[in-house]
């Protein structure tokens, strides 16, 4: 992956893919046909600016996000209060949350409790990658009880 400019690796490949069949959870008769789902319709909005990364850090189970999750992230041209934004340090990827602007300060909370909050007078300085717009988690399967007969 290109840390620089993460859209740009992820444009460059074509990967084919098949829409998967998908169903509600209570069956409505006026919808009683096959439809399919692609995922790419449904989490992403604008291609060009999306990238996935996947969460390595196992420190942010606070926010219900766990390492192994996948973060669809996007560019963004504006900021609004609540929103996770992605910034780039180094050659890793922070997850901060968007929380005010006061006193002519854009705060940001680091969702890692090891990282410190940042302050900044012009948000558009800062390495943002972009912001997260889904979070795809994977359920861990318990390991299964012997029952006896």
């Amino acid at each position: 992956m290109n840390f620089s400019n993460p859209f740009v690796a992820q444009n460059e490949a074509s990967l084919s893919y098949q829409p998967m069949p998908f169903f509600d959870d209570v069956k409505q008769p006026q919808y009683d046909y096959n439809k399919k789902l692609d995922l790419n319709l449904y989490c992403i909005q604008r291609p060009q600016q999306t990238c996935f990364i996947r969460v390595t850090n196992p420190n942010m189970l606070a926010w219900g996000i766990e390492a192994g999750d996948m973060l669809i992230v996007e560019q963004n041209n504006s900021l609004a209060a609540g929103e996770l934004v992605v910034l780039q340090q180094q050659d890793e990827f922070h997850i901060y949350e968007f929380v005010t602007k006061t006193n002519g300060e854009y705060v940001f909370l680091a969702l890692d409790s090891k990282m410190g909050k940042l302050k900044t007078s012009n948000w558009q300085e800062l390495p943002i990658v972009g912001t997260v717009t889904n979070v795809i988690h994977k359920l861990k399967r318990k390991p299964q009880m012997k029952l006896a007969a």
